[in-house]
């Protein structure tokens, strides 16, 4: 059994072939990752990507690992959520996606709450619609400022549709990348879309991708595509779901009260619930799991950050000399001593919030350096998961095991962790969104349904 793992992130893709060991375990045996820019403009509010990226470097990948791609039994699918595409009938996009890290549909959200009424949707959806995090609210400002792409979209989904589309010919789309759309029953997970929130915009359900489950096909990869990308088995494509969901899936977080802290171009910590729990400070989503739900607690800006603060304070050292010299140094220095620096974390903005929250450093005084400021920045990324785990632990009791993994941590972040998120026991699990799909792949080929 061969399985092709797709990881659509917000700043690159990551592909895997993974296949079964002598004890049906799965094994990866080959890795491509390709970054890509993403559009910030508008002052930092706006934040899209046109998808053309998204196929060339699958196409890339593909190409790289082209000894394994005539093996390939199925393709699972992986993605950042939203990652917003409107489509035409071709699957074409009319406009490029709009990211979780946007701002400019503000307008929007407060519109969504206003018209339908936060209760109801917090009952239905689960989920407070925000800027950037919210499907209808993007749609909204698509139809108010971008009529003509509006009108020539007949489809409405996230980055796993439209690749999806684009290798199967079939939109489709997954309960845990639909649950923050504001227009899925989150709360009943029934694979349907609410129609009464649609309509209450004139949005036809029709115009939005089939729903399934996550380890259900989108169709097979087309005949065409097939033979370009070396695909001679014309395999089924996966529709997979939410990156950080899947990490969770394969780090076993299935059991009420375990947890995982997922570190990449943003920090998320998800705890699995027996039951929906909807709240306005924080996010929830559909596990992959029947009977399951999982926090999504976001900082927008997490390992977005750190590359800023390269960028801003240590320019003279590359990216691997901030990461593996400077970072340790001044975390060892600062991890046991007091310090008046303060960090407000919005650098991106906040999913929970309608207002544009910013980012500051409080408290610096003329002897205050780049190091006291890195220790002071992570002490509040750290701080703000912390309030998300006070929270959640008045609902469940949280596993004192968490699971971590993204390429934005290290250990001394962990040891940051420990410190001042929380005092548990972490462990690490690489590349495991890439895993977490290829599981679904192989729950699929093996009918385990």
């Amino acid at each position: 059994m061969n399985i092709l793992g797709v990881d659509i992130g917000t700043t690159s893709m990551k592909m895997g072939v993974f296949t079964t060991d002598k004890d049906g375990n799965l094994e990866q045996v080959r890795e491509y990752s390709e970054s890509y820019p993403v559009n910030v403009y508008n002052n930092g509010t706006f934040g899209d990507i046109e998808q053309e990226k998204w196929e060339k470097a699958f196409r890339n990948g593909c190409r790289q690992m082209a000894d394994l791609m005539g093996g390939i039994d199925a393709v699972s699918l992986s993605g950042t959520t939203p990652g917003l595409s409107a489509m035409d009938a071709d699957g074409k996009a009319t406009y490029p996606a709009i990211l979780m890290l946007d701002q400019r549909s503000r307008k929007q959200a407060a519109d969504i709450i206003r018209t339908v009424g936060l209760q109801k949707i917090l009952d239905e959806t689960s989920n407070m619609p925000v800027a950037g995090g919210c499907s209808l609210a993007s749609i909204l400002w698509i139809k108010e400022n971008e009529p003509e792409a509006y009108e020539k979209s007949v489809c409405f989904g996230h980055s796993n549709t439209y690749i999806a589309k684009w290798l199967t010919g079939s939109f489709a789309i997954d309960p845990s990348s639909a649950s923050l759309s504001a227009l899925y029953n989150t709360v009943r997970n029934d694979l349907t879309w609410n129609k009464e929130i649609a309509s209450a915009f004139g949005l036809s359900v029709d115009r939005l991708p089939k729903v399934i489950h996550s380890y259900d096909s989108a169709g097979n990869v087309k005949a065409d595509l097939a033979a370009e990308l070396g695909m001679t088995k014309k395999p089924p494509v996966i529709i997979g779901g939410n990156d950080a969901v899947l990490a969770a899936y394969d780090a076993g977080v299935n059991e009420p009260g375990q947890m995982i802290n997922v570190n990449g171009t943003c920090e998320i910590s998800l705890v699995c619930l027996p039951k929906c729990y909807p709240s306005t400070e924080y996010n929830i989503r559909a596990h992959v799991l029947p009977d399951r739900w999982l926090t999504l607690y976001v900082m927008n800006a997490g390992g977005k950050a750190f590359e800023w603060f390269q960028q801003l304070f240590c320019s003279e050292m590359t990216p691997d000399q901030f990461w593996s010299d400077f970072m340790p140094v001044a975390m060892e220095k600062w991890l046991t001593r007091e310090s008046n620096v303060r960090y407000t974390p919005y650098l991106m903005g906040s999913r929970y919030s309608l207002e544009p929250l910013k980012a500051e450093f409080t408290g610096m005084n003329q002897e205050s350096d780049r190091e006291e400021l890195l220790a002071a920045m992570v002490r509040g990324l750290c701080e703000y998961q912390r309030e998300h785990l006070k929270e959640i632990s008045l609902e469940i009791p949280i596993s004192k095991e968490i699971f971590v993994t993204g390429g934005a941590v290290n250990d001394i972040l962990i040891e940051a962790k420990k410190q001042w998120m929380r005092d548990s026991s972490y462990v690490y699990r690489d590349q495991s969104s890439l895993r977490g799909a290829a599981l679904l792949a192989r729950k699929h080929l093996e009918g385990e349904l």
